[in-house]
């Protein structure tokens, strides 16, 4: 999304595990967001969410790397990166790797770093495990649907699969 004003730097920013990047276009498109005055905005789903490659590596190294080749193919030499949640952690560890393309991070919800303890997160890594091991490309929808039904026990995150 181009700034408000010609030649501004730009600003990067990442979203949450299970949300696509596209969610926050409203949000930097408000006239009262002041984000447009200071900075062209780049909305970007890393890989393997939404629109980006998929890949079977989550490997942050590899997400980081992602993200500089596209700030290459889009001839971006600088920029401030930002997310949400895992976006935020994406963006410091993107940014802490390539100290000399970064002029700051922003993180909204980005903590604690590491979510493995909680329970939270060991429910998500089980769907997204169970999902995984889906062989969808072989499988009628109907007998994804059901074997989503039985592996997710949440209708929420059943929803969020589907």
């Amino acid at each position: 999304m181009p700034g408000r004003q010609k030649d501004l730097p730009t600003l990067i920013w990442l979203p949450e595990l299970v949300e696509s990047a596209n969610n926050f276009e409203q949000f930097f498109m408000r006239k009262d967001n002041k984000v447009r005055d200071v900075r062209n905005v780049w909305l970007l789903n890393y890989r393997n969410q939404g629109d980006s490659d998929h890949h079977s590596s989550y490997d942050m190294d590899h997400i980081a790397d992602d993200i500089v080749r596209f700030m290459d193919e889009n001839q971006i030499t600088m920029a401030t990166i930002g997310g949400h949640g895992f976006g935020a952690k994406v963006a410091a560890a993107t940014a802490i790797k390539n100290l000399d393309r970064f002029t700051g991070v922003i993180s909204l919800e980005g903590g604690p770093l590491n979510h493995k303890y909680y329970e939270s997160y060991q429910e998500l890594e089980s769907y997204v495990k169970l999902a995984s091991s889906l062989d969808i490309a072989n499988m009628e929808l109907g007998k994804v649907h059901r074997a989503l039904d039985n592996g997710i026990s949440c209708p929420k995150w059943r929803a969020i699969f589907k």
